[in-house]
């Protein structure tokens, strides 16, 4: 607003404090007076205007103004920090779209001048996760450079966790269909063969099926760390998994 009235030259009631310079007769200290008021007002909101319709002073308009939005300034920044500090990653809700909202409410935050430092959003996102996140939280904050946690970090961590829950649930849901078919197969089969065969059979294959997924699992867990590589400073695996360190 000061920019406006500097840029059209109506800053001068606010510089003067409201005293009229010398070198400007009434009739022109009255006159800018009135636009600086009239272009001042254009930009008030309705819920404020009825505070200050009636100042004739561009400078007393200005200065109660001014204490009304530092007013409602502390008001906001405490409404800000609360919905900040209460927003909780809940089901339904992606990891993305949790983010999203959480840099919006920061945003909004820094709009009231209180600008969060970088570690101290990380540390916000990190406090809104649920306790199904816990492990993470731990190995992040214990595995953070110089024991400092970053926004990127933790956005990547919060990524590549979700993704990994993604993809465990469609391999689910595919061995799941496979084995509905199986058996469907096997009890057709069972009708020409014998029911005590296809049973049989059926067996079998789920303890075959039980121990590759124990492999699978088994590989998964050594190859993916929750964390920080010691060598590359990579997050996701440990040093003696690092390719970097391998090859070198």
């Amino acid at each position: 607003m000061e920019d406006l009235l500097n840029l059209r030259d109506l800053a001068d009631p606010l510089d003067n404090n409201g005293v009229k310079p010398d070198k400007k007769t009434d009739e022109e200290w009255t006159k800018m007076n009135r636009k600086t008021i009239a272009q001042i007002r254009q930009w008030i909101d309705h819920s404020v205007f009825h505070h200050v319709a009636q100042e004739q002073s561009a400078y007393t308009l200005w200065e109660k103004l001014g204490s009304m939005y530092q007013a409602k300034t502390a008001r906001n920044k405490t409404l800000l920090m609360r919905r900040l500090v209460n927003h909780k990653l809940r089901g339904g809700i992606s990891v993305s779209e949790h983010t999203s909202q959480f840099q919006d409410l920061v945003n909004q935050l820094s709009t009231t001048g209180w600008v969060l430092k970088d570690e101290e959003q990380a540390i916000l996102l990190l406090s809104s996760l649920p306790d199904s996140w816990e492990t993470l939280v731990v190995t992040l904050s214990n595995s953070a450079p110089n024991g400092k946690v970053t926004m990127q970090m933790v956005t990547d961590a919060l990524m590549n966790k979700e993704a990994r829950r993604k993809e465990a649930g469609i391999e689910q849901s595919y061995a799941f269909v496979s084995e509905t078919s199986r058996r469907g197969g096997g009890r057709n089969g069972g009708r020409s063969r014998g029911r005590g065969r296809g049973q049989s059979q059926n067996r079998g294959n789920s303890q075959v099926r039980g121990r590759s997924q124990e492999r699978g699992m088994s590989c998964e867990n050594k190859t993916w760390f929750e964390g920080y590589c010691n060598y590359c400073s990579n997050y996701g695996h440990r040093k003696r998994d690092c390719r970097k360190f391998l090859r070198e």
